[in-house]
């Protein structure tokens, strides 16, 4: 090897012993940090004490929920079966023929207990009306009727 050479030879080790580390640095630095132990889904609301009015069909039950001070009102729906439909909305409303009119309260899936907060349009006395409506389908599935 001649006396070029080797000095170039010299300087492109010198240069990777100071750019490989500092390469490797930079490189950890850039990875974003990971979230801990965050949830995807809200964390599901305890259900209010006082049932105001329920409906039950065989593969579920509706009921309509309040405070003590009548102040916040909830939906529950306890799903007693794996649900046919895994597109299934709950829509509050009496028009059946146009969903658009009607307002969506939630979508529902698989087995289990959904609890839905319920706006001030909704008033505790009479009859509510809720719609079970598959989305991909277009289709109504089921009309609910909570009485007192």
């Amino acid at each position: 090897m001649m006396k070029p050479l080797r000095k170039t030879h010299l300087l492109a080790w010198c240069l990777l012993a100071v750019l490989l580390p500092a390469g490797i640095i930079i490189a950890r630095l850039s990875v974003p940090v990971q979230a801990a132990q965050q949830l995807l889904q809200p964390i599901a609301t305890p259900p209010l004490p006082i049932v105001l009015k329920k409906a039950e069909q065989p593969n579920y039950v509706v009921a309509v929920r309040s405070n003590a001070s009548g102040t916040q009102l909830q939906l529950e729906w306890i799903n007693k079966t794996v649900l046919q439909y895994p597109t299934a909305t709950i829509y509050a409303g009496t028009n059946i023929k146009d969903i658009s009119k009607a307002k969506l309260i939630g979508r529902i899936e698989a087995r289990g207990n959904w609890y839905f907060a319920l706006d001030t349009t909704f008033t505790p006395t009479g009859t509510d009306h809720f719609i079970l409506y598959d989305f991909i389908h277009q289709q109504v599935i089921d009309t609910i009727n909570c009485t007192p």
